[in-house]
């Protein structure tokens, strides 16, 4: 059990590091966009490299986050108060950080004035952070308590569950491209990351029985279904529909495939055994301080970008070390003047 668990720890270490890289890039605006891009061009559009990059390396970031956290929340023994600690540092995390973006590109106190009067405004408001990347939190605080409280279910009730709420996914982006409400088809649904819930804690009973086998034929079971099911990514949900929410016309988390391949990689990290590595362990150690950090750096991108005369993937390319780089000195230093709560 000793060498599960070190490879476990290791294996999300690498995770961790990897995937907070691709959060920044897709902050930055993605890697050489392609006309799935263009509202005028996407109905052209054949599937390039690019867009295996965007769709399904720097997408699947988010829904490896939170399957992971799930799984390790999962891995341990909790009860009710533990879990109102989690939920706890979680909307402080949610709270902080996204007052603090608005208060820092809105002038000050200006940003009340961001916040809209109706009640489906308000909803969407709160859903998605108050408009910025901090969605991550409500949706994590959603699937930490759905993995609560399933804890207790039989097995087959879990992965039924997991089968259940992944063609739920599924089906919510035809929803919306047929009433045109948004919430369907919203990047920041938090039933885009329900399965996970399921996922998480289906793997780490699996993990915890040493099941290695099944975890092996699980891995493999959802690489081919992410495959499989990558095909209705670029059939059945191209539309113009989810330029409303996205600034593509494909739905950015709403799709199974990402479901399935944020499982199969948490079980290649589980099942692989990397060796330890000090610049991935710093790179995971403040992965959650690089996501909260990022976006306050991210127009670095324009400036650099007017100053160096770039365009294209190397807007993007040439500000991604730059944007890390600064996001890595914030998260060391401001330790000196907040809490780690809001940091790590």
């Amino acid at each position: 059990m000793s060498a599960t668990k070190t490879a476990r720890v290791v294996g999300i270490d690498y995770l961790r590091a990897f995937f907070s890289v691709c959060v920044v890039a897709v902050h930055l605006g993605y890697i050489s966009p392609s006309t799935i891009f263009d509202q005028d061009e996407y109905a052209s559009h054949t599937f390039t490299w690019s867009d295996f990059v965007n769709f399904y390396v720097l997408c699947l970031a988010v829904p490896v986050f939170v399957v992971i956290s799930t799984y390790l929340y999962a891995l341990k023994p909790t009860d009710g108060r533990g879990l109102a600690r989690r939920l706890g540092r979680i909307l402080r995390l949610l709270i902080f950080w996204s007052v603090a973006y608005q208060i820092f590109f809105y002038t000050g106190y200006g940003f009340p004035k961001q916040i809209p009067h109706d009640a489906q405004g308000i909803a969407l408001y709160l859903l998605t952070g108050g408009n910025t990347v901090y969605y991550f939190f409500v949706s994590l605080a959603v699937v930490t308590a759905v993995t609560h409280y399933a804890r207790d279910l039989p097995g087959g009730a879990v992965w039924a569950l997991f089968a259940l709420t992944t063609l739920v996914v599924g089906v919510l982006p035809l929803v919306h491209r047929q009433t045109g409400v948004i919430f369907p088809g919203l990047h920041a649904n938090p039933l885009n990351f329900l399965p996970l819930a399921f996922a998480g804690l289906g793997l780490a009973r699996l993990t915890q029985a040493q099941a290695t086998r099944t975890l092996d034929l699980i891995g493999w079971a959802a690489l081919a279904l992410g495959a499989a099911c990558a095909v209705l990514d670029w059939t059945v949900y191209v539309d113009p529909c989810f330029f409303e929410v996205n600034r593509f016309a494909l739905p950015a988390y709403t799709r199974p495939s990402l479901v399935f391949l944020a499982v199969a990689v948490l079980v290649l990290a589980i099942r692989a055994r990397p060796p330890e590595n000090p610049v991935i362990a710093f790179m995971a150690y403040h992965s959650l301080a690089v996501y909260c950090l990022h976006p306050f750096f991210v127009p670095v991108r324009y400036k650099m970008a007017q100053v160096l005369h770039l365009s294209g993937a190397a807007e993007v390319l040439a500000a991604l070390p730059v944007v890390l780089a600064l996001s890595y000195g914030a998260s060391i230093v401001l330790p000196f003047f907040l809490r780690d709560e809001v940091l790590r």
